[in-house]
């Protein structure tokens, strides 16, 4: 297992032209809607809020923003998965809760829909989605539930 340490003080940095204040949402491109609504929707439980773009695009939200994850039938065919590394998406992250047991219930459940775990700190473990993209699932004890 791997341990990752963030540091959480902030780095100084000049004076920014922008103000970054969170992360708005994150899109991908899939081969297959069907495949990635049952993954995100009826696995990772987030909520599908809408689609767009005469259904290929479909929106899904953790329960904050109208949605934190957009995916988009892909145009073309790809090259699949890269090897970690190489430019490119590395993972996705959701927060399932602040205790032990939180994440234990979130890997039981990924496990019981066939799901390999890989990856697994203390604090989390991921698995792919249908296109092969790392997903992250974590939690933060420091964090209240």
């Amino acid at each position: 297992m791997t341990r990752q340490c963030y540091t959480k003080r902030p780095v100084e940095t000049r004076a920014p032209a922008v103000r970054i204040r969170e992360l708005g949402h994150v899109s991908l491109f899939v081969r297959d809607l069907g495949a990635t609504r049952r993954f995100y929707r009826d696995t990772l439980g987030l909520a599908e809020t809408g689609t767009g773009k005469d259904g290929r695009i479909v929106f899904f939200s953790a329960g904050v923003h109208h949605h934190d994850l957009s995916c988009e039938l892909a145009r073309a065919d790809g090259p699949g998965p890269q090897p970690k590394g190489v430019p490119g998406l590395y993972h996705i992250a959701f927060d399932v809760g602040a205790s032990l047991e939180d994440l234990a219930v979130a890997l039981r459940w990924c496990e019981a829909r066939g799901l390999a775990a890989f990856g697994e700190t203390p604090h989390s473990f991921c698995v792919r989605d249908p296109d092969g993209h790392e997903i992250e699932l974590y939690v933060d004890p420091a964090r209240p539930g």
